[in-house]
């Protein structure tokens, strides 16, 4: 027992050496629609991609992050510049998308989709192969990726919210370590917006909740991944790929 003990501690000091180490200034992506875009807070610093950014150049004045979000888009908006869409569906937003991001030589991309699919009605299915397209094409070129879920939104009927807690799951589910929880402690017990996280307009979150997300965002150690990449240590790279705990505790 002593010596399991003595070895975990080894491994989280290991871990910890390297990462504190790392000075190699990372390129981060988002690609999103209003919420990654600061749509709802009273200021864009309140905005939890601001946020993100100012605490990654804290680490680390050379890191580029690079906000492609665009109000009102969906995950076919982000899809590669080859893609041909089914009749009805929009095209890849070029410059915006998953292309994009691979042009830039992003090392990590967080894709920040949270409502319009299904403001649009599109199909669970719809969006599981679309957020599957992008991801695949950013792991062919060695890049990391993390997926936000749903998150809560009012006036939809209730085949929408069941939609949305479906891609919610599946989003949890598929991406595992790699998924942030957009969704739990900020939604109501009928799956609309707490009162206390609503802008105004019943469909983005205020300073609050944006703070509740850049939370999340940053125990997500995106930093660790890509150090421990870096520098090559299958021991760090072992601890990060363990699956994720689902906690539905508020952050």
């Amino acid at each position: 027992m002593k010596n399991c003990i003595f070895f975990s501690l080894m491994l989280l000091l290991f871990f910890k050496a390297h990462t504190q180490n790392c000075v190699e200034p990372f390129h981060i992506v988002i690609l999103g629609s209003s919420t990654a875009a600061g749509d709802g807070v009273t200021d864009i610093t309140k905005s939890w991609a601001y946020m993100y950014t100012e605490y990654l150049k804290a680490i680390n004045p050379n890191y580029v992050v690079d906000n492609l979000a665009v109000a009102g888009t969906t995950t076919y908006d982000a899809q590669a510049n080859d893609y041909t869409p089914p009749p009805g569906r929009p095209k890849p937003r070029k410059g915006h998308n998953i292309s994009a991001a691979i042009q830039m030589h992003a090392n990590a991309i967080i894709i920040n989709y949270p409502s319009n699919d299904v403001s649009n009605y599109y199909t669970v299915t719809e969006q599981e192969e679309n957020l599957k397209r992008i991801t695949t094409r950013a792991a062919n070129h060695n890049i990391l990726v993390w997926v936000t879920t749903t998150q809560p939104r009012n006036f939809f009927s209730a085949k929408q919210v069941k939609r949305q807690n479906q891609v919610y799951a599946w989003v949890m589910s598929y991406y595992g370590n790699k998924a942030i929880d957009f969704q739990t402690g900020l939604a109501s017990s009928v799956d609309s917006i707490l009162y206390q996280y609503d802008s105004g307009d019943g469909i983005h979150l205020d300073n609050a909740a944006h703070k509740k997300l850049y939370n999340r965002v940053v125990k997500e150690h995106i930093p660790d991944s890509l150090c421990a990449r870096l520098m090559s240590v299958p021991i760090a790279e072992e601890i990060m790929s363990k699956p994720k705990f689902i906690s539905h505790a508020t952050y």
